[in-house]
């Protein structure tokens, strides 16, 4: 896949990660595979984009890695594709250094999410 401009600025930014999480994205979206028939389906952005209320531009923009994915819209977007968390992160090198942000993010949402009840 090419990168865009933007995506070229983010990796040069030490942002590999939201790439790879683009990349990811993009794979989930196009190997759902069909509760009943079996069957893979590819499951199209403004499907993706409805489920977490966004445009399908911004999923568009997830994987190209231009924008990043929040940690609740990577949930969301997990558990909309029926895919487990560790889908998105298996396979990135620096595993260590995603899970401690991971973390941290995690605590700082729910710490809001606590705060907004």
């Amino acid at each position: 896949m090419r990168l865009s401009p933007k995506a070229k600025k983010n990796q040069q930014e030490d942002n590999a990660f939201y790439i790879h999480l683009g990349k990811k994205l993009r794979q989930a979206r196009r190997t759902k595979v069909n509760e009943f028939t079996g069957k893979e389906t590819i499951v199209p952005q403004t499907k993706v984009a409805n489920a977490l209320k966004t445009t399908f531009q911004q999923i568009g923009k997830y994987e190209k890695g231009e924008n990043r994915i929040p940690v609740v819209n990577l949930i969301k977007i997990s558990k909309f594709l029926k895919k487990p968390l560790s889908y998105f992160l298996e396979e990135y090198q620096e595993l260590d250094v995603v899970a401690e942000e991971f973390n941290m993010a995690f605590q700082i949402e729910s710490e809001k999410i606590q705060e907004g009840k």
